[in-house]
C-alpha cells in the first residue's frame, strides 16, 4: 500500500483556507514572518520573509546589503518597530551589541596604560590581549609584594 498523497486545492490557498491568519507566523527561531509572495527577493521556498528585514530595508529606502544585519535593540524578536530595529554594517558589529561582558575592550577601544591596583609601581596595558581588563600584574602575588615592602 502507498501512502496517501493529499494535495491542497488552489481555491483552498491564502485568504480562502480556514487556518489563514493574515499571513503572519512566529519561526522556530522566534522571529515573524510575513507572506511576500514568491518572487520577493527576501522570500523563502515558502513564499516568507523575516519582517525585520523587510522593515529595515523600507527604513534604508534600498536592500539589504550582503552582511548587513537586523538588532532589536529590546532583544524582542517580533518586535519590529522602526524605533527597535538597529542596522549594522556586519556580524561582527551585531554581535557587540548582544556582549554580556560589557568590561571587555570594543575592537578599535585604546588600550591605556595603567598602575598595578596593589600599588608597587608596575605599569601595565589596562587590557590583555582577550580584551579582558587587568588590574595587578599578570603573575602578580599579592600578599608576597605587600610583605616584601613591610621589610
Amino acid at each position: 500500500m502507498g501512502a496517501t498523497i493529499v494535495r491542497r486545492r488552489p481555491d483552498q490557498s491564502g485568504a480562502k483556507n480556514g487556518n489563514w491568519k493574515g499571513g503572519r507566523s512566529i519561526a522556530s527561531n522566534g522571529y515573524m514572518l510575513v507572506k511576500v509572495g514568491f518572487d520577493h527577493h527576501l522570500a523563502d521556498v515558502r513564499g516568507y520573509a523575516y519582517e525585520h528585514r523587510l522593515v529595515a530595508e523600507r527604513i534604508l529606502g534600498r536592500r539589504l546589503r550582503p552582511g548587513e544585519q537586523v538588532h532589536h535593540i529590546n532583544s524582542n524578536k517580533t518586535d519590529n518597530r522602526v524605533e527597535n530595529l538597529e542596522i549594522t554594517s556586519g556580524i561582527a558589529h551585531h554581535r557587540l551589541r548582544h556582549r554580556k561582558h560589557l568590561d571587555r575592550r570594543l575592537p578599535g577601544e585604546a588600550n591605556p596604560s595603567v598602575a598595578c591596583a596593589c600599588g608597587c609601581g608596575v605599569v601595565f596595558l589596562k587590557f590583555d590581549r582577550y580584551g579582558r581588563p587587568r588590574r595587578y600584574v599578570s603573575g602578580h602575588n599579592q600578599r608576597k609584594r605587600h610583605e616584601h615592602h613591610e621589610d
